[in-house]
């Protein structure tokens, strides 16, 4: 049972914070996981969200039932790190990036004090362990707020691998009613370096009728737009970043070009690496088959995952070791009926495996993924693609609402 009253008898009011969230409606840029979990905490909680400034967004505003707060950091035409590349891949690329990204950690800080000595907060839910966790956690503790943390993915990496890093994710636990982890993997890795830590796990979910109740006609609509009748396609989701693979993909669509000539690859996302992945398809004679969509609005790219024959998802380690946390692309696709190739970096829930959509590769590279996509398109066998709606947004806000609640 929910206690949705705080001890002088309101509404919980919970404070999400988050260095990831959209910028105005319809946003393409930044992955929407964290609005759509305040969304959805609505019907339980008053929200409060605090993130980012971004040029032409809105200082304070009011949306979909929740209170949104963008913090100032830098002028306006230097804040450039809310537009959903992520903090770490802004820093990698320019000192720009690095002096930014001080007075990012120093505006969230000023703008977490004044928000917490003006407004009642009875608990706060951060995303990223740095660096919202580790202020929320420190500001939490001294209010004497419950911090739930949520741990993604790059968060956990870098600071894995820095110095005092360790040290700085045992200080965040421990100051910390919980820890909400969105793989098993580092769930456990968390556990080890605190022995005592709370430690949950539970992905980002979806939104099943985004995915399950889809206009067929719009469907034909957007294949014939993109090519022939007769063409298939293979779809790719998901930020242009190293660790998501993408030029193994590219790779495996060569060895597929005779088997499967009328067989196509989409690929929906921007990101740092696009000019290179572009080089290599042409490079490679696949110009033609492969197109680069850009950034495509959420609520169109449903259409998407109906078109294709199945989804991609060729994760990896990159060169700093960093891995995914959970794609939701994989719920996505999976909860569209089609089925997905992805790695053991993709960290896809075991039921998920289970269940036969989800075809996990043991070993990463061009011929493992074109082996799986001949399998897929030829032999598909019996899958069960019931089993993603346990990660419905309903699902997974009740599970945050109760965590955030004391249970």
């Amino acid at each position: 049972m929910l206690k949705e009253k705080s001890s002088a008898g309101k509404k919980i009011r919970v404070l999400v914070v988050s260095t990831t969230f959209p910028r105005w409606e319809g946003d393409s840029g930044p992955a929407p996981f964290v609005f759509d979990l305040a969304k959805n905490l609505v019907s339980s909680f008053e929200v409060i969200v605090l993130a980012p400034h971004y040029p032409g967004a809105s200082v304070h505003e009011a949306w979909n039932g929740m209170e949104i707060f963008r913090f100032r950091y830098l002028p306006e035409n230097w804040e450039f790190l809310g537009d959903g590349q992520g903090l770490q891949n802004h820093f990698r690329k320019s000192l720009k990036a690095k002096i930014a990204l001080v007075a990012f950690f120093i505006g969230e800080f000023i703008a977490g004090v004044r928000l917490l000595s003006r407004r009642r907060v009875d608990a706060v839910n951060s995303h990223w362990l740095v660096p919202s966790g580790l202020i929320f956690a420190i500001l939490s503790r001294i209010w004497g707020l419950r911090h739930i943390s949520t741990v993604h993915s790059a968060d956990y990496f870098l600071l894995s691998r820095i110095p005092l890093g360790k040290f700085l994710i045992r200080m965040i636990v421990n100051w910390s009613e919980a820890i909400i982890s969105v793989n098993s993997r580092m769930a456990e890795e968390i556990k080890r370096l605190s022995k005592d830590a709370r430690v949950l796990v539970m992905p980002m979910g979806f939104e099943p009728d985004k995915f399950q109740k889809i206009d067929n006609d719009e469907v034909k609509k957007l294949k014939r737009e993109l090519g022939r009748e007769d063409e298939r396609f293979i779809l790719f989701v998901g930020k242009l970043s190293e660790k998501k693979g993408i030029h193994h993909l590219i790779s495996a669509m060569k060895l597929l070009e005779k088997e499967f000539p009328w067989l196509k690859l989409l690929i929906i996302g921007e990101g740092g690496l696009r000019t290179k992945l572009e080089e290599q398809a042409e490079n490679l004679g696949l110009a033609g088959r492969i197109k680069f969509l850009g950034a495509i609005p959420h609520q169109r790219i449903a259409l998407y995952y109906h078109l294709a024959e199945l989804v991609v998802v060729p994760s990896i380690p990159d060169k700093y070791g960093e891995t995914e946390g959970m794609p939701v692309v994989v719920l996505e696709a999976l909860a569209s009926n089609k089925p997905v190739v992805g790695t053991i970096f993709c960290s896809a829930p075991e039921e998920l495996k289970r269940s036969g959509g989800f075809i996990e590769l043991g070993e990463v590279n061009p011929q493992a993924i074109a082996r799986a996509i001949i399998k897929v398109i030829n032999q598909r066998g019996e899958m069960d693609f019931s089993r993603v709606n346990q990660y419905s947004w309903e699902q997974v806000s009740g599970f945050y609402a109760e965590v955030i609640s004391g249970g």
